[in-house]
């Protein structure tokens, strides 16, 4: 009599039940990788709104809300966009806020990941960069509500809250 070749019942199992843990293992570090892309991404567009806030500063005595008076070109956001109070909201995620707060606190340029930049990204991860003539001068702050936020966070070494 002639034998079947193929797999039996458990050595299927067997490969499905390795491919579910490397799965659960390797998901993880995907989506942290993700998010910090995503902060990789809007970090450097932070730092130049800094650079030109300063500067724009010393020109006038004051910093501005309204983006384009800066000497920066800052990309209008695909969901949300308006300049003249420098919030930008992007389809990959991150988002934008110029200047937010009352008095000497609301100065500050904020940016991240997740939906309502200036109430902590909601389900995301905010970076906050205070400006040099703020209650917190040259401070960078990280907070936020994902659970991955604050291990993103220890990776660039932001003052986490």
């Amino acid at each position: 009599m002639r034998q079947k070749k193929g797999f039996t019942l458990i050595e299927l199992l067997v490969v499905v039940l390795i491919i579910g843990i490397l799965a659960a293992v390797a998901l993880p570090q995907y989506e942290k990788a993700v998010l910090k892309s995503r902060i990789n991404s809007i970090w450097p567009l932070l730092r130049g709104i800094k650079t030109a806030q300063e500067t724009y500063f010393m020109a006038n005595g004051t910093y501005t809300d309204d983006l384009s008076l800066l000497d920066i070109t800052v990309p209008k956001g695909d969901l949300r966009s308006n300049s003249a109070v420098g919030q930008e909201d992007y389809k990959n995620g991150t988002c934008l806020d110029n200047l937010y707060g009352t008095a000497q606190d609301k100065w500050v340029v904020a940016g991240g990941i997740g939906k309502d930049c200036n109430s902590g990204a909601t389900n995301g991860c905010l970076i906050k960069v205070w400006l040099d003539y703020s209650t917190k001068p040259g401070i960078i702050e990280c907070e936020g509500t994902h659970p991955k936020c604050a291990e993103i966070c220890k990776t660039f070494d932001f003052v986490t809250k």
